[in-house]
């Protein structure tokens, strides 16, 4: 379940971005393709943690460790962020909010 829920953020922060690019009038498919480029990276950091956990079954790898669920959690939290980061550009009278200021993304009111 933890795969899949770091798949529905990776999934959720493309999205946004994409979104972010058209109502911007900046879409470009290169970026688009770089971004999905990025977005296998993480796919494919995902699948190495999940082999490293499973080789340390079989060999001692010195590494006993959730590899995996770190790195779903590291990349987790950094989707979140840039998730929030493509929503306040998509609506920039989000990025004044209470609560993206206790992340520590959001904007005073008078930074416009």
């Amino acid at each position: 379940m933890v795969y899949a829920i770091t798949f529905a953020f990776i999934v959720l922060d493309f999205v946004t971005g994409l979104i972010k690019a058209v109502s911007s009038g900046k879409f470009k498919s290169s970026m688009m393709r770089e971004g999905l480029f990025h977005k296998i990276g993480e796919i494919l950091c995902i699948a190495l943690g999940i082999l490293i956990q499973y080789a340390e079954g079989y060999l001692d790898l010195g590494i006993n460790l959730p590899v995996a669920g770190a790195i779903c959690t590291y990349i987790v939290l950094m989707e979140i962020g840039s998730a929030l980061e493509n929503i306040c550009a998509i609506n920039p009278d989000l990025a004044a909010s209470k609560l993206l200021k206790i992340i520590g993304i959001g904007r005073e009111e008078s930074d416009e």
